[in-house]
């Protein structure tokens, strides 16, 4: 079969899914409208479509952060190409199977239409939980009942919930999953990483003001990896880790593509990581959970994470409030005292990573779809 993919940007966590669906034998196109900074295009490189003039020249009258580097809201819910030229790029490429992102944003509305009328299988992609308070989605609903679209979600959401949403439809992150060996604390060290732009919802900030209060207790290396946005936060942040003569134990890793994070997670040497620490709040769904598992890493969060769903407490990690130092230093302390622990967490996210998140897993589900 044929798939086409209509996504803002080619992110990592589609990367993965268009991997295993060619390996399967289907054919898959991507149709972006920007490329990001740390995207892999082994699998499939994207068709970039750009902006359309129209948008270009209203986005100019649109007030930006002035330390902002990524796109700013209105650019995520407005930004679109030119109508025509979406249109006809997808009944030239005439995919069997239409995947859109998002239903929220001018483009995937439009992609959404261009499928309709062109008696495209559509699927959307998005990051909502499966089973949650509010049981029924009706934007869900509407796309089923106008587009005939299935809705795939990477989070589970609370089991304790119903869902009333027939065609809403949950199939965890897929990633790669193969078994390597990995030998833990060659040097006595606990090392940590944390993933993520540098933007102050992503909490570095929170992360490094608990490894201070550890740093006289614990021998740590914390490295964060990630792409500057916001230039205020990172100032601050760079401020407090000089200012407590943290230079020594943060490490910052700016513009990596993926394939170094990834290398980086699996490191082998004296820089073997051993527990991801994701501190950050909004955040709909990390794909750096389930490729940190893949690395048999522990794995630490915050509620505010939709695929906080993949941790299994106590088991392959822990879960903490979000904006809270005190609430995370509670659970580093738990875990750093257990060094034993964080090794047999590691283990069991591999195993949970190989029962949930392979590519073999993805394809059974996703092919049950199409």
């Amino acid at each position: 079969m044929k798939f086409l993919f209509v996504v803002p940007r080619y992110h990592t966590n589609l990367h993965y899914r268009a991997k295993t669906l060619i390996k399967h034998g289907h054919k898959v196109n991507v149709l972006a409208m920007y490329k990001g900074k740390s995207e892999d295009y082994d699998a499939v490189e994207p068709e970039i479509l750009g902006y359309s003039w129209c948008f270009k020249l209203i986005n100019r009258f649109v007030k930006k952060p002035k330390d902002q580097l990524m796109k700013n809201p209105f650019e995520l819910r407005y930004a679109h190409p030119g109508f025509f030229k979406t249109f006809w790029r997808i009944k030239k490429i005439n995919p069997d199977v239409l995947v859109i992102k998002n239903i929220q944003s001018i483009y995937s509305i439009f992609a959404l239409i261009f499928g309709r009328l062109l008696g495209k299988k559509i699927i959307v992609l998005l990051q909502i939980d499966k089973y949650r308070p509010k049981q029924k989605s009706h934007s869900v609903d509407l796309v089923g009942k106008l587009f005939g679209a299935k809705v795939i979600t990477p989070i589970s959401g609370d089991r304790k919930y119903s869902n009333k949403n027939k065609n809403l439809l949950y199939i965890p992150y897929v990633v790669d999953v193969k078994d390597f060996d990995k030998t833990y604390f060659k040097d006595n060290k606990i090392n940590i990483v944390c993933v993520g732009k540098f933007q102050e919802r992503k909490g570095q900030l929170v992360l490094v003001k608990a490894i201070n209060q550890l740093k006289d207790y614990f021998d740590l290396k914390l490295t964060l990896i990630g792409e500057e946005d916001e230039g205020k936060y990172t100032d601050n942040l760079l401020h407090y880790i000089k200012e407590n003569k943290l230079s020594n134990i943060v490490e910052r890793k700016i513009k990596l593509p993926h394939k170094e994070v990834l290398e980086f997670l699996k490191t082998q040497d004296l820089k073997t990581q051993y527990l991801l620490v994701l501190p950050s709040w909004d955040e709909a769904a990390s794909v750096s959970v389930a490729e940190a598992m893949a690395s048999k890493l522990a794995v630490l969060s915050t509620y505010d994470n939709g695929t906080r769903c993949y941790i299994e407490e106590g088991e392959n990690g822990y879960i903490f409030k979000e904006k809270s130092v005190d609430d995370l230093l509670k659970i580093l302390k738990q875990v750093f005292a257990d060094r034993d622990k964080i090794t047999q967490m590691g283990q069991r996210s591999f195993e949970l990573a190989q029962e949930n998140h392979s590519g073999q897993k993805f394809y059974e589900k996703f092919n049950k779809i199409i």
